[in-house]
Order: structure tokens, then sequence, then C-alpha cells
């Protein structure tokens, strides 16, 4: 019978100092991809007269060097074997890159170009994959229970909006930044990051313990996962569901900072606008939290995606110009309320479908999901930041530009209000008939739970409280 060390028991809760430190650890990584998608593009192209829809077809060719990195860093996560646990090696090393790499990116010289560009940020999304698939792998193990896992997940996506936050205030808190985004405020990131990045990825390995494991289970295959892909029928509508969600996010907030700057024309308002979309986030997520034990997560998701299909075009009707700040703030505020969706809910949701995997396989393999998973995420929202840079560029729309041509406008308008929905609709037709009910969740977890009771001889517990 197989060994198994616990690290907490099936209910029980993790304690808030650890979800503290993995709430700080995520703060730091919400402060670097706060401008990935929405300012690196819009500035790289204004600053170096990089043509967006070339910035555009970068990013995208960019994710084919994840399609082979994703999976093997997930793999080799699953089958580490070190008195650390299975996920503490590999990201120290991983935040030792993200902070270089990371730096390199947000501090260009003077004679930067596309291939710089691509460069840093290859580098950069690789650094992440080494660290941030085995820290979300490892998340996923600190419980087996729903409940909690949606609790633990809350404190995650809590630290990324407050990291989002911190960058969002940064062109009010940097002087002579005129509360512009601009490489001036990258600058201070990334020094900032340069300290901060190792620092809370040492506090994680240090302090937060390893999360349950089977000691004894055979190490997971390369070619099983894509078997158990296949055979995974739950795994494979999330995924389809996912791919649509990552393209609706991918679309809005590539084109997010360019609406509101060079079209609206309220540039210099980034902090008003966007601050409070962030605070309004973190603050949802114990309402999310509250609704999904209250009424299931399942049903509260489709609901919620429903919704926002709805709120999504508003745009489209604010004309350019000074007074275009008050509606576009209540469309953010109203926004930022459903937007930890993404961060808590879903999480949870693959929770479950790895626990199905589990008492179908005997196997667990967390990272080896969410290998596939991140690199499904980075994948369909690089492909609507790319697709939505590329169709807006080649409609002649050019951030910085003295004058935009009424077709390059046009474009813009229709991509940013209209194809973040119509990209929505077929994950929320999915979400709506989703294989997996609250009910079945509940005997996956017993059936887990009885798995996970070998003879007490052969079992040692060890509490997370």
């Amino acid at each position: 019978m197989q060994s198994m060390v616990l690290f907490g028991v099936m209910r029980a809760r993790v304690r808030t100092e650890y979800l503290l430190i993995v709430a700080l650890a995520a703060l730091v990584s919400g402060l670097m991809h706060g401008p990935i998608n929405s300012v690196l593009p819009a500035l790289y192209s204004s600053e170096f007269g990089i043509d967006l829809a070339l910035i555009g077809t970068l990013l995208l060719a960019a994710r084919l060097f994840d399609a082979i990195s994703d999976p093997l860093i997930g793999l080799f996560s699953d089958k580490t074997q070190s008195k650390f646990g299975k996920r503490k090696p590999w990201i120290a090393p991983g935040a030792v890159m993200v902070a270089v790499f990371g730096y390199f990116l947000f501090t260009p010289g003077e004679n930067a170009n596309a291939a710089y560009f691509l460069a840093f940020f290859m580098l950069l999304y690789f650094a992440w994959t080494v660290q941030e698939i085995p820290f979300a792998a490892w998340i996923l193990e600190l419980s087996r229970d729903t409940k909690e896992r949606a609790r633990i997940n809350g404190f995650r996506g809590a630290g990324i909006l407050a990291g989002t936050i911190l960058f969002t205030l940064a062109p009010t808190l940097i002087p002579d930044a005129n509360g512009e985004m601009s490489f001036k405020v990258l600058n201070i990131v990334a020094i900032i990051m340069l300290v901060a990045v190792p620092l809370a990825s040492f506090l994680l390995i240090a302090i937060v313990p390893q999360g349950e494991v089977i000691q004894d289970a055979p190490p997971p295959k390369f070619t099983e996962l894509w078997s158990a892909v296949i055979s995974n029928r739950p795994f494979l509508i999330f995924i389809a569901a996912y791919l649509f969600l990552g393209m609706h996010y991918g679309f809005f907030w590539s084109l997010a900072f360019i609406y509101m700057d060079s079209y609206l024309g309220i540039g210099d308002k980034y902090t008003q606008l966007f601050l409070p979309f962030f605070m309004i986030a973190p603050l949802a997520i114990p309402c999310w939290v509250w609704l999904m034990n209250r009424f299931g997560k399942y049903r509260v998701v489709a609901v919620a995606y429903t919704i926002t299909l709805f709120i999504l075009p508003l745009p489209w009707f604010i004309s350019p110009g000074p007074q275009s700040f008050y509606p576009l703030l209540a469309y953010y505020v109203v926004s930022g309320f459903f937007y930890p969706l993404f961060m808590v809910p879903m999480m949870t949701i693959l929770g479950d479908i790895i626990d199905l995997d589990e008492v179908n396989t005997g196997k667990n393999r967390s990272g080896q999901y969410l290998a596939v998973l991140t690199f499904m995420a980075k994948t369909t929202q690089a492909l609507g930041v790319s697709l939505g840079l590329i169709i807006v560029g080649l409609a002649g729309f050019q951030p910085g530009a003295e004058t935009q041509t009424e077709q390059g406008v046009l474009g813009l308008r229709i991509v940013f209000n209209f194809f973040p929905a119509l990209t929505l609709l077929p994950a929320v037709l999915i979400l709506w008939r989703f294989p997996i009910t609250d009910q079945s969740q509940k005997d996956i977890e017993r059936r887990l739970r009885n798995m996970r009771q070998p003879a007490p001889a052969n079992l040692r517990a060890a509490e997370v409280n």
C-alpha cells in the first residue's frame, strides 16, 4: 500500500500566515505581470517606432517556444524528488531568472528594437514557466478540500491584484511621471523587482510546507499526460472554455491602455481609471468565495460570465475627450467586480479535475496539468493580444502617431468593444453545460479521501495548522 505524507488532513484549514506568504509571492508576480500585455506593446510601439502589427506577430511567435517548455517543466516538477519536495527546487532559480530578464525587458536602451523586445520577452516568459508552474501546482496540493482550495486561491488572487494595484499606482508615486505610464515608471519597477522577487520566493520556500503528496507513487511519464488529457473529458472541456476565456482577456487587455490613451485622449488618467478597477477586484474575492460556497461554483461562474457578456461592449458609447473619464471609470468599477473570476473559481474547478484524474489513475499529476493549463493560458491570451494588435495595426492605427485614419480608429473601436465579447460567448455556453457539478465533485472528494486512508502503520500525518 502506498505510504503517504500529508501536510494537512483532508479538511484541515491551512494556516493563515502560510497563505499570507503565498499572497506576498503572488503580489510580486502581479506587480511584474501588470504591464506585460497592456502597457509594454504600446510603449515599445510608440517609443521605438515598432509597428503594432509586428509586435503582435512577435508575441504570437514567442508562444511557440512555450509549447515545448511548459509541458517539460510541468513533467520535471512532478518527477522531482528531494527533501524539499517536488516544487520548491524549481521556484528558486526561476525567481532569479524572472528578476534579471524582467529588468532588461523593462529597461530597454535607446537603440532597442523588435529583436530586443522578442528576445527578452521570450526569456522572461520561460523564467515565469520555471517559477510559476511548480508554484501553481504546489498551491493545489496544500489542500484537497474544495472550499479550502477556494480560500487558498482567494489569497493568491488577492495577492496578484494587490501587485497590480501597486503597479497602477506607480505613475502617481514616481517623481516626474506626471501620472502617465512610461518607461520611466517601468525602470523603477524593474529595480524593485530585482530585490522583491528573490526575497518573496525565499520566504515561500523556507516557511510554507510542501503540501499533500504520495511518497511511493510511481513517477508520472510524459506520454501518460497526453493519454490522460484525451481520456479526461472534463479537462478537455475545461481547456476549451479556458481557450476562449484567455482570448477574451487577451483582446481586452492588449487594447485597454491604447484605447484610453490614444483614442479617448485621457492617458494622464491611467491611475485614476485603473486603480478603482484593481481595488474593487480583491474586495470582490470574498464575495465570490461566499457565492461559490453558498450556490456552487459551477453555477456561479456560468451566471457571472453571462452578465460579463453584456458589460464588455459598453465603451462603444463613450465619446473621446475629457468628458469620457467618468463613464469609463464607471465601466471599470463594474468590470473590476467580475475580474477575479479567472483567478479563483476557474483554478478551483481545475483542482476538481486533477482530483478526478488521481481517483482514476492513482497518480498526482498536478504539475503536468498546470503545465498544460499555463501553456493554454499564455497561448490563448497571447493569441488575443497578438490578434488584437495585428488587426488594429493592419487597420492603420498606430500609438503615438500625430493623426489617425478613420479606418484605424474604427478598427480599434470594433476590436476593443466587440471581440472580447465574441470570444467570451463560446466559453459561457461551455460553462453552462460543464460535465462536473457541485454534487459530483463531492463524490470525487469522498473517493479520493478513501484512497488516502492506508493502514495506520503506513501513514504519517503532519498538520498544516
